[in-house]
């Protein structure tokens, strides 16, 4: 009985509405920024001996956030269902076993996109105001813009640093992936081998996707959102009474039934 009122506790603290569970996700989430502020700065200076002392604090509190989420859900299959748990398992691997995964510790970043995709960081900002929202759409698709440029230039850093006299660094690394994703192409910065070829091609075809997706989301009309209680489309016209997919009346707020469905997903 103790567990169960312990657990039913941990999961209204990470998934409740109550101001008691904003504050607690409010300091977690500060804990974030913190965490993603050094990840994101640790790339631009040379490595410190107190770097170790970092990544330990930080592995401790990122598994501690993984174990308390585990316990929220209940169950294995409920955490493993979330792709932010599994980017938060290789996040905190390159913590762990930084000498295996010394070249690959650019992948840390990829705790910004979970916390940005997570229910905490909408419950906190402005308490909720912009959950399921257009911000909220436009909002991710541009940290998502900035993660894929920081992991492209981690990974341009850790397999092509010095097949170029002017790639030799993490910024180097960074002007090469913008020129190559805005395809302007100045060519001071070129990686003249196969792979480094094919690696500038998807970096240009994924760059163009992601520019027009930001730019959609930023010209475009905001939809009016409410999902479809039959055919699920979440995304309509704003004067649209009908749903445009398969015709079904339009009831109810997706920000009300969308809470209320995490809540029951949650067990909250």
């Amino acid at each position: 009985m103790r567990l169960t009122r312990l657990r039913s506790r941990v999961r209204a603290l990470y998934f409740g509405h109550t101001q008691g569970a904003v504050r607690f996700q409010g300091v977690l989430l500060a804990l974030d920024v913190l965490i993603i502020g050094f990840f994101i700065g640790s790339q631009f200076i040379a490595e410190q001996r107190w770097f170790w002392i970092a990544d330990a604090v930080i592995a401790a509190f990122l598994a501690l956030d993984l174990f308390a989420r585990l316990y929220a859900f209940g169950t294995l299959r409920r955490w493993l269902k979330f792709p932010t748990t599994w980017i938060d398992l290789v996040v905190l691997a390159t913590l762990l076993l930084p000498a295996l995964l010394h070249n690959w510790g650019f992948l840390r970043i990829l705790r910004l996109w979970t916390v940005v995709h997570s229910e905490r960081f909408w419950n906190v900002l402005a308490r909720g105001r912009y959950d399921e929202t257009h911000a909220e759409d436009l909002s991710k698709s541009i940290v998502t813009m900035f993660v894929f440029v920081f992991m492209a230039a981690g990974f341009t850093q850790a397999v092509f640093l010095g097949q170029h006299p002017k790639l030799n660094n993490f910024v180097d690394a960074i002007y090469f992936v913008v020129t190559s994703l805005t395809t302007t192409g100045y060519g001071d910065i070129t990686i003249d081998t196969a792979a480094g070829r094919l690696f500038s091609v998807v970096l240009m075809i994924t760059g163009i996707s992601l520019f027009f997706s930001i730019a959609q989301k930023v010209f475009a009309a905001p939809k009016k959102i409410v999902r479809c209680s039959t055919c699920g489309i979440d995304r309509h016209e704003r004067d649209a009474s009908y749903c445009r997919g398969c015709g079904e009346e339009l009831s109810a707020p997706l920000r009300r039934a969308s809470r209320r469905a995490k809540r029951t997903a949650t067990g909250s």
